[in-house]
């Protein structure tokens, strides 16, 4: 049953009340503007679970879960959070500084749609996942989604900019409207190249992470034990023309035994 609205209708009536929003200091909560299906949440770690309706108030450090085929919209002040099915969050930061609202969402598995806006509340929203940070400039659209078997991806359907950092090694992606990137901060052109592209093939029927090993192995860089297979292609003709030979008289070795072969007739 449907318990509220979604994403979608919420965003307009929302962007208005955050452009009258006033300066007055007041602790931030998080607040349930629209609930599908089953949804729980937790105030902190270690607390039991419990259903959330419309009008909850999660404050910071509070975890929520989505059941499946179930959603849940929250109001963070400076952002709309459209939390999508199997999926649990936890709303690390929430808080102003001066006429900064910061809020940091932990996504710890699912997927996640948000709408931050740049209005008289200045934002700094950020979605974290285990392996990446999205940090939002003002913008539309953001698409999440994070499972530890198949990684991150993240992206952006509407205006705006937003900016993927990884977060192992510290690189840093940006993506426009239409782009996404993964955890490894990929470009926004090579990431759309390696999940759509046929796989190209050089003459020697090689692709470019092949032709990349190649080349670190004619560098003089060790080569695996196993791996380095026949030395010149001499050596593979005289292997060749060996078998061609025992194959005419009638006797072919193999592993050490002298096997017949069936005479020709």
């Amino acid at each position: 049953m449907v318990r509220g609205v979604t994403l979608t209708a919420l965003a307009l009536g929302w962007m208005v009340s955050v452009a009258g929003a006033g300066g007055a200091e007041a602790p931030l909560r998080a607040r349930v503007e629209g609930v599908v299906g089953t949804v729980e949440m937790r105030p902190a770690k270690g607390e039991p679970w419990r259903p959330v309706e419309v009008g909850t108030i999660l404050p910071p450090g509070a975890d929520l879960r989505t059941g499946f085929r179930a959603r849940c919209v929250l109001d963070l002040v400076d952002s709309l959070v459209q939390v999508d099915p199997l999926s649990v969050v936890r709303l690390a930061e929430l808080e102003r500084r001066g006429q900064e609202v910061r809020t940091r969402l932990h996504l710890k598995q699912g997927n996640a749609q948000a709408i931050v806006e740049k209005g008289k509340i200045e934002s700094d929203f950020a979605i974290l996942t285990p392996s990446a940070t999205l940090s939002v400039r003002g913008t539309r659209g953001i698409k999440c989604r994070f499972f530890s078997d198949e990684g991150g991806t993240y992206g952006l359907a509407d205006k705006g900019l937003i900016a993927v950092i990884d977060g192992l090694t510290g690189r840093e992606a940006a993506c426009r409207p239409g782009q996404s990137t993964n955890d490894r901060a990929t470009k926004a052109s090579e990431h759309l190249a390696n999940r759509y592209m046929p796989i190209t093939l050089d003459h020697a029927g090689q692709e470019k992470k092949e032709k990349e090993a190649t080349r670190r192995r004619r560098s003089g860089l060790a080569v695996a034990p196993g791996l380095a297979g026949s030395k010149t292609i001499g050596n593979r003709r005289v292997q060749q023309n060996r078998c061609e030979q025992s194959l005419l008289d009638g006797v072919i070795s193999i592993n050490n035994y002298n096997v017949p072969t069936v005479p020709k007739q």
